[in-house]
């Protein structure tokens, strides 16, 4: 036969659930300050042809996010609808000091450069979705800690 754990023991558990979701908590808005510091560092504007939020400052995830899209678009407008293995495939067939060639060169470079700032923007969205579940994850813990701390006064 299986018993109860005792009042005291629900207690203590409770005591330590309550320090760790404090811990956690306080590591999520850490963390959620530390990326919005970072971006708004940055000084970085949504430019005027996105699709919502247009002049706004990236500093949180939403903005970031739609950064990222234009980036996206702007870079595959400016490369022609073409993407790596296009240009790839296609700087495979010209001669290589050909002036095709140089401009090919250039569009994968470009594309090259906005890859890198969508995963950098991206890094940055998945970093807030982290620290908010950690933030969440906390406040659980407080709430249900807080819970079993009360057990004897029911």
């Amino acid at each position: 036969m299986t018993s109860l754990p005792s009042n005291s023991t629900l207690r203590c558990v409770g005591g330590l659930a309550v320090a760790v979701g404090s811990a956690l908590l306080v590591a999520g808005a850490g963390a959620w300050l530390a990326v919005t510091k970072q971006l708004r560092d940055e000084r970085i504007t949504v430019p005027g042809n996105a699709p919502l939020l247009a002049g706004k400052r990236v500093q949180d995830p939403v903005t970031a996010y739609v950064e990222a899209i234009v980036i996206k678009s702007n870079a595959e407008r400016g490369a022609g609808g073409r993407t790596f293995a296009d240009i790839s495939a296609a700087l495979r067939e010209v001669d290589g000091g050909s002036d095709e060639a140089a401009e090919l060169r250039k569009q994968s470079a470009a594309l090259s450069t906005a890859a890198s700032l969508r995963t950098s923007l991206m890094t940055s969205v998945l970093a807030y979705g982290v620290s908010a579940l950690v933030g969440g994850l906390g406040a659980f813990f407080v709430i249900a800690g807080s819970q079993l701390r009360r057990v004897d006064e029911r």
